[in-house]
Parts: C-alpha cells; sequence; structure tokens
C-alpha cells in the first residue's frame, strides 16, 4: 500500500448532518475508521455503496464518528462513499495521511471496516479490532490474526481466484450484506 510520505499535521475534513438525536441510543461516540480501496485492484473492493448502507444503518442507531482512509489514489472512491452527504459524521482522510500519521490516526478508532488492505494489516499489528470483507483472496492466508477480528466472506466457489478483477459477476463480494456487516461492527463493539 502506498502512502503520502509528507509529513502534514492531521487536520480534520468533515462532513456532517446530524438527525435530531432523540432517537439515538444513549452511548459513547464510537470512532470507526473505513478502508474502502485496495491496491491490488477491484476484485478486493466491496462496493461503494455498500460501505455507506452499513454507515447510514449504523449512523441512524449509534453516535459514531466515521474516517475514511486510504491512498491518494483511492480519492474517487471516497467521493463515492460522500456522495450525497449522509446523515451522519465523517473525516475524508484519503491521500491526506503519511504512514506514521495513519499509525496514530488508527490508534485513535475503535474499530476498522475494511477490505484486505494494507491498513487492514495495521490493525491487525495495533490490535485494533478489524471487520475484513473477503472476495477474491484468502482470509487464512492474507487475514487479520487473533479474536479481536471478524472475517466476512460469502463462500463460493470461484473462490479464492487472486484475480485483480472478477471476470464474471463479482458473486463473491456481493455476497457479503450490507446487513451483515453492520451486525458484525455492532457485536465487535457490543453496541
Amino acid at each position: 500500500m502506498k502512502f503520502n510520505h509528507q509529513s502534514q499535521p492531521l487536520q480534520p475534513t468533515a462532513y456532517s448532518l446530524q438527525p435530531e438525536s432523540s432517537g439515538l441510543l444513549a452511548a459513547a461516540r464510537q470512532r470507526i475508521a473505513i478502508a474502502p480501496g485496495a491496491e491490488y485492484g477491484p476484485a478486493k473492493r466491496w462496493p461503494t455503496d455498500r460501505f455507506r448502507n452499513v454507515m447510514d444503518q449504523l449512523s441512524t442507531k449509534h453516535e459514531i464518528d466515521w474516517i475514511l482512509v486510504g491512498t491518494a489514489a483511492e480519492r474517487p472512491i471516497a467521493k463515492e462513499i460522500l456522495t450525497p452527504i449522509f446523515y451522519g459524521h465523517v473525516e475524508n482522510k484519503v491521500g491526506e495521511t503519511s504512514l506514521a500519521e495513519l499509525i496514530q490516526l488508527l490508534q485513535t478508532c475503535d474499530l476498522l471496516l475494511t477490505n484486505d488492505t494494507g491498513t487492514m494489516h495495521l490493525a491487525d499489528v495495533l490490535e485494533i479490532p478489524t471487520v475484513a470483507i473477503f472476495g477474491s483472496t484468502d482470509p487464512t492466508l492474507t487475514g487479520p490474526q487473533g479474536p479481536h477480528h471478524r472475517i466476512l466472506q460469502h463462500p463460493v466457489s470461484c473462490s479464492p481466484c487472486f484475480l485483480r478483477k472478477c471476470p464474471i459477476d463479482f458473486r463473491c463480494m456481493l455476497g457479503v450484506t450490507p446487513e451483515e456487516v453492520a451486525t458484525a461492527i455492532e457485536e465487535q463493539l457490543e453496541l
């Protein structure tokens, strides 16, 4: 995974439209980082509308600060997630952190929602709880280790294929639903 190695102070790029908080559960705000990209190719990327769906689902029930992370090349992915603005709070740090700053940022998070990425491996080493979505790759080979991680995968006959692009219908990733991802996050954070 490539990062901008220029040392820059972390400046929040925040977008927020908060709904009336009377319907939200009384709990501490959670910080969830999302790594929606994947350097190896689109076969490892869960669709952006599904990340967005998870954010929408959980933001209506819980107080969550979302932080998008990734490389500068993944800025279009973040833009897709942020359009149009949803009812929640998100910082877009995609392409804005050095490796050291990303580590610092992850250490402030309660959980990472991710594809099979380098950021997932950083969270693993830092013991940040992770919900990782796998499709074209094998979590027994490249997945996070330990009890504080949850791997979501929809087993299909053609997976793992280890291809950069899916030559058929992307069934391995489309089989993972936003509802099961939202549930996994709630279970990991005990919300």
